[in-house]
């Protein structure tokens, strides 16, 4: 479950790409907090602690309770910018919330154990989608959802609706959404039969071209 965490903004009056690069030289970073039927309100954040706050565990689905300018309110971090060069922060977007209404947030999915397949047939897990959308209170909204794979055969997934179920969010999206599945390992014996076969292959094509030149 998350918890709310006291962020400081303050209101950003003048506009423009000037403007932005004053306020990224002091260490700020402008923003936009818009939602919930209200005015969007122009602000600048401390550009440190939003990038580590990002980089968190919980990242984006923070609870941002919004300290400053016009007063308090609830927040989310949806979308930034990054600089392609620097990596700096350049900005972010906050959404409001209401605490008492649910809202849709991705949750990254970590695997759990090891799988039968990858520790006793040979095979090798492969991650295809590393989070799922869930719908619940925005405090309900989980860090990371765990599932157990240590189950699985080679040619066995999780999918979606295989994740472990809660009486604090539902799940979101398709049921068939593949996660993880567990893939055979390619072994040296096919391998070697591919060689032989590309060989047998060759062979009867320098067969067929001699033949092809005796027949000329």
């Amino acid at each position: 479950m998350q918890q709310q965490v006291d962020f400081e903004v303050s209101e950003r009056g003048a506009r423009g790409k000037n403007e932005a690069r004053r306020l990224r030289s002091s260490g700020r970073t402008p923003g936009i907090v818009y939602g919930l039927g209200k005015e969007p309100r122009a602000v600048a954040v401390d550009t440190k602690r939003m990038t580590r706050l990002l980089q968190s565990s919980a990242g984006r689905n923070s609870i941002l309770n919004l300290q400053g300018g016009d007063g308090n309110e609830s927040a989310m971090a949806v979308d930034y910018q990054i600089d392609p060069v620097n990596h700096a922060l350049l900005h972010v977007d906050l959404r409001r919330v209401d605490l008492e209404k649910a809202v849709m947030a991705a949750v990254p999915v970590v695997p759990v154990g090891v799988a039968f397949g990858v520790k006793n047939q040979g095979g090798f897990e492969e991650m295809i989608s590393r989070e799922v959308t869930v719908e619940c209170l925005p405090l309900d909204i989980p860090e990371k959802i765990e599932v157990d794979i240590a189950a699985l055969h080679v040619g066995q997934a999780i999918r979606a609706g295989d994740i472990p179920a809660s009486d604090k969010y539902r799940l979101a999206e398709d049921e068939d959404r593949l996660i993880l599945h567990i893939m055979a390992a390619k072994t040296s014996a096919a391998a070697a039969s591919d060689e032989e076969g590309g060989g047998q292959e060759e062979a009867a094509e320098g067969d067929g071209a001699a033949k092809a030149k005796k027949d000329d």
